[in-house]
């Protein structure tokens, strides 16, 4: 599996089978390729890793389809919803602390001035577990990467991706003997088994630039793909923007159970937080909606892979039904959203494997899978610079082993 899995099916828009769990990937990146119609995303999977070929194109391109406009189907956030389905079903709300944090982030993200412009621009670091070594002496790395992005508004303009390797390095204590055992390499090959892969460098690669096709870019927000301009014409009633959200969800599976709307709905949260720029109000209503979202927990003063202080609410993913046992799933994960209580900036949100199986059987449990890091996001009119010789999307790597 490569990056361009990893961040093709990041936000994936149609509920996960055990195969397309098995190489699922979530990051704050979704695929665009499929029909936007496609059934919705009911679970919140994260990126399955086993090799990357972070010095070519395809992963920025896949990352890039995220921002490539396609025609929607999923109509405007005043469409018609449907009011037949209640989330308490899913099982307790949150308790009144965690609710009272939520509120109060709302309240204080009200402060911020958005205003509009021609692009939308934000800026991330991403990091992702990676095994690497030989038989007998394998161990764990951090990968981490920076991207920017210059998502369009404009059916005229077109987005563009930068694209960093920004260093790898041993992930924990046990991971870091290893590495010495291995006489410390400062690389370390993709594929033991294919020369020709390429390698993770410990140290920092140049800038990648990839430039889509015109359109305007669209965000996956609860079942389908909306512009810029329909995110920051969201409801900004949580009880309404709740409920579009739940039609969103089920008009590509209208049989979706409660539980799995509150996943959908967690996921929606990140991108709409994250990634999407919705105005301040749009934004307060997302903290409002997570306030009373069932399952969710607190897990109190956290700090971010950058090592910024904030406040994390979790929802545990990815959980076999009672009594049902999917394959080759990774097992159960953790998503945690993390943001600063004082202003309701979102930093980061991370995944933990909980009970690490099939393919993510060599995850230390409780370990940090991956992770996103918002660094910047911005509204400006200014053009992207340092696209010349940019690579088009629709680039194709060459062939490895």
């Amino acid at each position: 599996m490569d990056e361009l899995d990893l961040l093709a099916t990041a936000r994936p828009v149609t509920p996960p089978t055990a195969e397309t769990t098995a190489a699922a990937r979530q990051r704050l990146f979704d695929l665009m390729d499929a029909a936007p119609a496609a059934a919705p995303a009911v679970t919140v999977p994260r990126r399955r890793i086993r090799a990357f070929r972070w010095g070519l194109v395809p992963a920025m391109a896949a990352a890039l389809a995220l921002v490539v406009v396609l025609t929607s189907s999923w109509g405007r956030p005043d469409d018609p919803v449907r009011p037949d389905v209640d989330l308490a079903d899913a099982g307790p709300r949150p308790p009144q602390k965690l609710r009272n944090l939520l509120l109060a982030a709302a309240d204080r993200t009200m402060g911020d001035s958005t205003a509009g412009g021609r692009y939308w621009v934000s800026e991330v670091e991403s990091g992702t577990l990676l095994e690497v070594g030989r038989d007998g002496n394998r161990y764990a790395i951090m990968g981490r990467t920076e991207e920017t992005v210059w998502h369009t508004v404009r059916r005229d303009d077109r987005a563009v991706h930068y694209f960093r390797w920004v260093g790898a390095a041993p992930a924990s204590d046990a991971d870091r003997a290893a590495w010495k055992r291995a006489g410390s390499p400062a690389s370390w090959p993709k594929d033991e088994a294919c020369p020709d892969s390429g390698s993770y460098p410990a140290g920092a690669g140049a800038t990648r630039t990839v430039i889509s096709k015109p359109g305007a870019s669209t965000f996956s927000i609860g079942g389908g793909y909306i512009t810029a301009a329909q995110v920051r014409d969201l409801p900004t009633d949580p009880v309404r923007l709740e409920a579009w959200l739940v039609d969103s969800l089920r008009r590509g599976n209208p049989d979706l159970t409660a539980a799995e709307l509150s996943k959908g709905i967690f996921s929606s949260m990140l991108n709409l937080l994250y990634q999407a720029p919705g105005t301040p109000e749009v934004r307060a209503a997302a903290y409002r909606l997570l306030a009373v979202l069932p399952g969710l927990r607190d897990l109190g003063p956290v700090t971010d892979p950058k090592g910024r202080p904030g406040n994390a609410v979790t929802l545990v993913t990815n959980e076999d039904e009672p009594g049902v046992r999917q394959a080759d799933t990774g097992g159960a994960r953790e998503v945690r959203l993390i943001f600063d209580p004082e202003s309701g900036v979102p930093l980061a949100w991370e995944t933990r494997v909980l009970r690490p199986a099939d393919y993510l059987s060599w995850v230390p449990a409780g370990a940090v899978f991956d992770y996103e890091a918002v660094l910047r996001t911005r509204w400006t009119d200014d053009v992207p610079p340092d696209t010349a010789g940019a690579l088009p999307e629709d680039v194709q790597e060459p062939a490895g082993c």
